[in-house]
């Protein structure tokens, strides 16, 4: 059984070899019988098998090009990246331009009090000596930092109210004994004092009552809201008095708020929600494994993706062969036209795709310059070999083989469409 196998193996290899030689006798004896043409038939069907090979070449840029959902992931974590940054560079560019600010303000406020320092002294000291003890209390007042001193001389002579002393006492920073000094010197009993607080505390109280839902749009507690006016120098009632310039309530500005912002949690919860959509997009056996069944689906249909290609030349080559006195039945011409594209062997290295993404860029050119010269040999073979089994099969000679090859094209790419255009004008009127 071996013995008949391996016979029938070097029979086969004996008579592929004949046809690439142009052998007429073998060519012959394929369309002679149709056993041969079956044969002309699973020989095409091999050789294009062979050429197609070369598709697989793709398999190791399939397996290497990142899935949806790893492109997915990579997109993200450059974003992240780039927004880290970001941040990082507008951090240090505001920290650098806070410090040269900083530095300038230092210089200049130490350069105009050396310069005027002593005159400004002068006439503060004027001022004082001429203006009335209210005006002195209300120029105090303006002043962002106030000493215990300067207190202690205003308050026994204007008599400040207890918002104005709390307004003084907070600027000194005076400790409890001062305080109590200071208070004995207005004539302010503590529990006034005290009052006073209470209510200015219950007034931010109120205004921060206002602002929260800017608070929870922001997802800031109270204490943080005041540290972040305590940088800007602003009250909670001062903020209240910028919405209500602007026409709007702090209820709208949170509904905004809460529209447009993007905590960490949200940007996380979206981004998990977008890749679960991207993976439920993959094919069920993942994308790498379906990028292999695909390449293999359409490497064993190449057979049939080639035979549709030649099939319209072929009859029309059939028909320009009978014109012309050919004798071929059909199977025999179809036959012939098998045969012809044994040499498509050459195709392998033409069908394999770049390698650049997988390979060396020499090796990735030597590999593509050595396919298009062995499918260029391939064509030329294959055009010989066609001219040789259309004169087998039809009976005629190698000339008229090239001619009625001619004059298939010729039908194909001039007579039709010049009929077709005939047609159209004919139909149209």
């Amino acid at each position: 059984m071996r013995n008949a196998e391996t016979i029938t193996m070097k029979n086969t290899l004996r008579t592929y070899s004949h046809i690439l030689q142009l052998r007429s006798d073998a060519i012959h004896e394929i369309l002679q019988s149709e056993r041969g043409i079956a044969f002309a038939l699973k020989l095409f069907l091999i050789v294009s098998l062979i050429a197609g090979l070369g598709m697989w070449g793709e398999l190791p840029a399939a397996l290497r090009t990142p899935t949806m959902v790893e492109r997915f992931d990579k997109v993200v974590a450059d974003v992240g990246e780039a927004v880290a940054t970001a941040v990082a560079a507008v951090e240090s560019a505001a920290a650098a331009v806070q410090g040269r600010i900083e530095r300038a303000v230092q210089t200049a406020s130490a350069e105009f009090e050396r310069r005027f320092g002593g005159l400004l002294n002068q006439l503060n000291a004027i001022f004082d000596r001429f203006a009335s003890p209210r005006a002195r209390l209300a120029r105090l007042l303006t002043q962002r930092v106030v000493s215990v001193r300067e207190i202690e001389e205003i308050v026994v002579a204007a008599q400040p109210t207890p918002a104005e002393m709390n307004q003084l006492l907070m600027r000194s920073g005076a400790s409890d004994a001062e305080t109590r000094r200071l208070l004995r010197l207005a004539g302010i009993a503590a529990d006034q004092l005290a009052a006073v607080r209470a209510a200015e505390q219950a007034a931010v109280d109120a205004a921060v009552t206002e602002l929260q839902p800017i608070l929870d749009a922001l997802s800031m507690t109270s204490s943080e809201f005041q540290e972040v006016l305590d940088q800007i120098s602003a009250t909670p009632e001062q903020v209240l008095q910028w919405l209500d310039r602007l026409s709007t309530t702090p209820e709208q500005v949170g509904a905004l708020l809460s529209r447009i912002t993007a905590t960490p949690d949200k940007l996380k919860e979206l981004v998990a929600t977008a890749r679960a959509e991207v993976e439920r997009m993959a094919p069920p056996l993942g994308e790498r494994p379906s990028r292999v069944i695909r390449l293999g689906g359409q490497w064993l249909a190449s057979p049939l993706h080639y035979a549709s290609e030649w099939m319209l030349f072929a009859l029309v080559l059939l028909l320009a062969a009978k014109s012309i006195g050919g004798r071929a039945t059909l199977p025999q011409h179809l036959g012939a036209v098998a045969l012809s594209a044994t040499p498509a062997i050459f195709f392998l290295v033409a069908y394999v795709p770049d390698l650049s993404s997988v390979a060396s860029l020499p090796m990735a050119s030597a590999v593509h310059t050595t396919g298009r010269i062995l499918a260029l040999i391939g064509v030329v073979w294959c055009g010989i070999l066609l001219l040789k089994t259309l004169s087998v099969a039809h009976g005629f000679g190698m000339w008229k083989s090239a001619g009625a090859v001619l004059l298939a094209l010729f039908g194909m790419y001039a007579a039709a469409p010049l009929a077709a255009v005939l047609a159209s004008f004919f139909l149209l009127g």
